[in-house]
């Protein structure tokens, strides 16, 4: 569905033009200076933040408006691949709650899209 990008630089009212799900990773900067996972959803709805992921680590961070997961965290579990794969499956089917989606596109994240119309 259509969204208001949330600035009208050339990126952002390109880029951020329709609803969205967005997980990454990036080396870290001066507001978090260590390697991470991050997961945020735009147009964040209400009840988007704050969600206890556990046991999948990592969590809100208020500061960044996202969720993060550490580098380290994940790779400290006893199988790093999953851990980083429960925390956008958790990250998708959060969104797709809150933000009022097609619970079937959390599916697609898992390899079993939905089909097109």
């Amino acid at each position: 569905r259509p969204a208001d990008p949330p600035s009208q630089d050339f990126i952002m009212r390109n880029a951020m033009d329709s609803q969205e799900v967005a997980v990454g990773w990036w080396p870290g900067d001066d507001r978090y200076p260590k390697p991470a996972f991050y997961a945020y959803a735009h147009p964040a709805e209400d009840g988007y933040s704050g969600r206890d992921l556990s046991p999948v680590p990592g969590g809100w961070n208020d500061e960044l408006g996202e969720y993060v997961l550490d580098h380290e965290a994940a790779a400290v579990t006893g199988n790093p691949e999953q851990a980083v794969i429960d925390f956008c499956g958790e990250i998708f089917s959060h969104a797709c709650n809150v933000c009022d989606w097609n619970p079937a596109l959390a599916a697609s994240a898992a390899g079993d899209p939905p089909p097109i119309r």
